[in-house]
């Protein structure tokens, strides 16, 4: 992405943004991202294994019913999560052998 909102495509291909458009991008690394994409995009990468599972159950929570959104229902539901998650998650990797390696 230059300084004219034009982004440049490995491909060659060129696509002109115009001042009223935005884009998003998420990627999987910065393997290899240059530092000017990275300043010109404000990118901020964050590993998966350093961000746990409570994101998981935020964005999980925010999809319930209205009904169960209440003040009570998410204090209990996290209460929930904090007590069982990390025990039970200690257990399954002291105790089983995972098909799918997790962190």
């Amino acid at each position: 992405l230059d300084d004219n909102k034009k982004l440049c495509l490995m491909s060659g291909e060129i696509i002109a943004m115009s001042n009223g458009m935005n884009m998003i991008f998420e990627v999987q690394d910065l393997a290899v991202a240059s530092p000017a994409t990275v300043s010109r995009c404000g990118m901020i990468y964050v590993e998966p294994t350093t961000m746990g599972w409570e994101p998981l159950v935020v964005s999980w929570m925010a999809t319930l019913p209205v009904t169960l959104r209440t003040n009570q229902h998410t204090t209990r539901l996290n209460e929930l999560f904090a007590w069982l998650v990390d025990p039970c998650l200690k257990f399954v990797r002291k105790n089983c052998a995972e098909a799918v390696p997790t962190s």
